[in-house]
């Protein structure tokens, strides 16, 4: 549910927080990391212990130690508002994907240091679950109609605006949410 993730959280961070300066490429990298860091961990390194998508980098402790350790090493300034993004996509992240409905990996190691596997074997059972599941797929067209709308607003259609954007991480001519 990528385009959904995205789409959702850009619509959110700029609906709550209504910042034209914020860099949408960190919104991006944050939304991702739980993802990029549980999924290969959960399916292929520890797949006969877990075989799941969903382990410590879906846990808020995480996301909260990531959070205080940019408070903590960064100043105010661009760089902290850049790392910040991740942290505020991170926990976006766990409220788009309901983690509160599994509090033995969003509040662990309250409930204790293990972590429940999933459905052995993860990838041969991925393309199931997703075919299986129509809720997923009109999430993603929703993700899919606000990304292009923005497109649109925003006039990414135009080559130097899109490479303004590319370049500076800001969407051009910030269009309300």
């Amino acid at each position: 549910m990528l385009i959904w993730r995205l789409g959702a959280t850009l619509w959110l961070f700029r609906w709550i927080f209504r910042d034209p300066k914020v860099d949408i490429r960190f919104l991006f990298l944050g939304v991702i990391l739980p993802d990029l860091i549980d999924l290969p961990l959960g399916t292929l390194v520890f797949a006969d212990r877990y075989s799941t998508s969903q382990l410590w980098a879906h846990s808020l402790l995480a996301a909260t130690v990531y959070m205080t350790a940019v408070l903590l090493l960064t100043r105010r300034g661009r760089r902290r508002r850049a790392f910040m993004a991740i942290g505020v996509a991170w926990l976006f992240h766990l409220l788009l994907d309901g983690m509160w409905t599994d509090p033995e990996v969003f509040l662990w190691p309250f409930f204790g240091w293990e972590i429940a596997s999933g459905p052995a074997p993860f990838w041969p059972l991925a393309w199931e679950r997703a075919m299986g599941d129509p809720w997923r797929w009109v999430l993603e067209a929703v993700g899919l109609v606000y990304m292009g709308w923005l497109w649109f607003a925003a006039g990414l259609n135009d080559p130097a605006r899109r490479r303004d954007m590319l370049e500076s991480g800001r969407i051009p001519g910030y269009v309300d949410a």
